[in-house]
Order: structure tokens, then C-alpha cells, then sequence
């Protein structure tokens, strides 16, 4: 039985869920940061979250046949070389991101590796899109894509400022710049998988299974070395954070067919500003309150106006006639 194609998404329509996605990475961060604050341990917070979401999403493949039609697609994918195999591995990239967040940042600060990690996602992103690795196909490196590119990286860097006073460069640097390369992968393989299954829930049940078995590895390397005490919360919100993190895993695998990996990436950095900004505002969090200053606002402008810029590029295109740059 062939599957009904995934159809096409108006461009505003990607650019709304790309922001939505945003949305849910910032209050993904936000939940999990409370609950790795009461655990004790972010690695145990991060690997709790993971595991919510593959029991949600395992119930979802034993009650729906699109979903197991979708994993059976990416498996003959693969085993004709249409898809690689190392794009289910994809999965791996956000648990990295997740063990680096947990072991890097309290040495940079918070600031300085949230700048690194953003750099290496635009980085990341020009660099999928220009050898094609994602489903939209090979980007061209235009001045309005570079210009967009540059626009993201200053607004993070603008969110940042005056957070830490910003030290020399140190190996410890390139550790967050090369998770955000990662994930930028990440993006371009669940779009691949998600085009060859026509199902992104699929994609993202490969996901948490994957990055579950890396942060299932990790925390029991934590455990054996430092014995920590742990400490479950009774507050159900705070286990949430795996439900949200489905959310933006499949609207990525989606939407980056149709986008490319540097737009969705700068729409989804506009999102998760906004909304970290309101919850500092309405819902700060004792691990990571700040107070909302005027660089964070600016931010915000700064990098919507790079995803504004960068948009044009695939719109030039269009009124052309050329090959559609989505």
C-alpha cells in the first residue's frame, strides 16, 4: 500500500511552526531546568524527559498503523541506500546537546555557551543547506542567506551581553559550537527520514528511542562516578518536558522540507527569545531567572529581522521562475 505524500505547507505556515517550535524548545528548557533543580542532577532531568516521550510515543505506534507504516518506509529506505543509515543516529545530537548544556555551561556560563551553540546552529545550518543534505534540497549562499545568517548569530550574541563578562576563547568553546553543527545535522536527517516515511512521528519516535539509549548511557556513567541522591518531585508539570519535546522534533522533520535548515533555525531562535523573555517576565524559574533587559528585547528584533532577510532569498527565486528555494 503506497502512502499519501506529505503535503506542501504555505511558506507563512512553515515560517508560524518553525516559531511554534521555538516556543516549545524555550519551555522544554524551562521545565526541565526546574526539574533537574529538584532532582539534583540535569543529566537524570534530561533522560526522565526523554523517556516520557518514548513511552508516548511507543503507545502512539501500537495504536496507529501510519506511524509503524512510516518506520517500515525508512527501513526499506535505508536498506535500498536511498536514505543513510546514519541519519537514525540523529537522535544522538540532542542527547549530546543535552550532556554538554549539563557539563559545559556551569564552566563558560550560561551566556557564553548558549553564543557558541547558536553559532554552530547557524554555522551549521548554511553548511546542510549548501551540500543539500536536507529534504529541501541544495541552498545557494546568497547575501541575503549569509546577511541572515550574520543577523542571528549578532542577536544572540546582543541577548547575551553584559549576562558574564566574555573571557578568552578556551577548548572548552568548541564543545557547545560543535553540538550546534550537530544539531543543525540533526535537523537536516529528521527531514530526510521524515520524507521517506511520509510520517514525522515516526522520525520522532527514532529520536527519543536514540537519545534516550545515549542519555540512558550517560547517567549511569554519572551515577557509578559521582552517586548522586535523587529526589522525584511530586509536581506532574515538571515531567512534561518529553511531551513538549515531541512537539518540536516533529514540526523540524517537517517543516525543514520546505524551509531549509538556516530559515527554520532563525524562526525558531526568534520563538524561543520571545518566549524565554515572557517567562522571565510571568514565570521565572528559580535555576534560571534573570532580569529581561533591554538587549534581550533587541534580540528578539534582531534575529526575526535575519529570518525576514534570509526568507527573501527563497522568494527572489520564486518570482524568477527558478527551481524553488524551499
Amino acid at each position: 500500500m503506497r502512502h499519501r505524500p506529505l503535503g506542501r505547507i504555505p511558506r507563512l505556515g512553515a515560517f508560524l511552526l518553525a516559531f511554534v517550535a521555538g516556543v516549545a524548545m524555550s519551555l522544554q528548557a524551562h521545565i526541565n531546568g526546574q526539574l533537574g533543580a529538584e532532582l539534583g542532577s540535569g543529566i537524570t532531568a534530561a533522560t526522565l524527559s526523554f523517556a516520557g516521550g518514548v513511552v508516548l510515543l511507543a503507545l502512539a505506534t501500537l495504536a496507529s498503523t501510519s506511524i509503524r507504516r512510516g518506520i517500515v518506509s525508512i527501513q526499506r529506505a535505508i536498506s535500498t541506500r536511498s536514505v543513510p543509515w546514519t541519519f537514525t543516529l540523529a537522535g544522538s545530537a540532542g542527547a549530546a546537546f543535552v550532556l554538554s548544556q549539563s557539563t559545559v555551561s556551569p564552566l563558560l556560563g550560561l551566556g557564553n555557551f548558549t553564543v557558541a551553540f547558536v553559532c554552530g546552529l547557524t554555522v551549521g545550518g548554511l553548511i546542510m543547506d549548501r551540500w543539500g543534505i536536507g529534504p529541501a534540497g541544495r541552498q545557494p549562499l546568497s547575501i541575503l542567506r549569509l546577511s541572515g545568517a550574520a543577523l542571528g548569530i549578532a542577536a544572540v550574541v546582543i541577548a547575551t551581553t553584559g549576562a558574564r563578562s566574555t573571557r578568552e576563547l578556551t577548548l572548552a568553546l568548541l564543545l557547545p559550537v560543535a553540538c550546534g553543527v550537530a544539531v543543525a545535522w540533526q535537523q537536516a536527517a529528521n527531514g530526510r527520514l521524515t520524507a521517506a516515511g511520509n510520517n514525522a512521528w515516526s522520525t520522532t519516535l527514532i529520536n527519543f528511542s536514540v537519545g534516550l539509549g545515549v542519555l540512558l548511557l550517560g547517567t549511569a556513567i554519572d551515577f557509578a562516578v559521582s552517586h548522586p541522591v535523587v529526589t522525584f518531585p511530586m509536581n506532574p508539570l515538571l515531567y512534561l518536558g518529553g511531551p513538549v519535546g515531541i512537539v518540536f522534533i516533529a514540526i523540524a522533520s517537517i517543516v525543514v522540507r520546505h524551509i531549509g535548515i538556516l530559515l527554520y533555525g532563525l524562526c525558531a531562535t526568534t520563538g524561543q527569545l520571545s518566549s524565554a523573555v515572557l517567562f522571565d517576565v510571568f514565570a521565572p524559574s528559580d535555576a534560571t531567572s534573570h532580569a529581561v533587559s533591554a538587549t534581550v528585547v533587541l534580540a528578539v528584533i534582531v534575529v526575526a529581522a535575519g529570518a525576514a532577510l534570509a526568507s527573501l532569498s527563497g522568494l527572489r527565486s520564486k518570482m524568477r521562475g527558478g527551481v524553488d528555494a524551499e
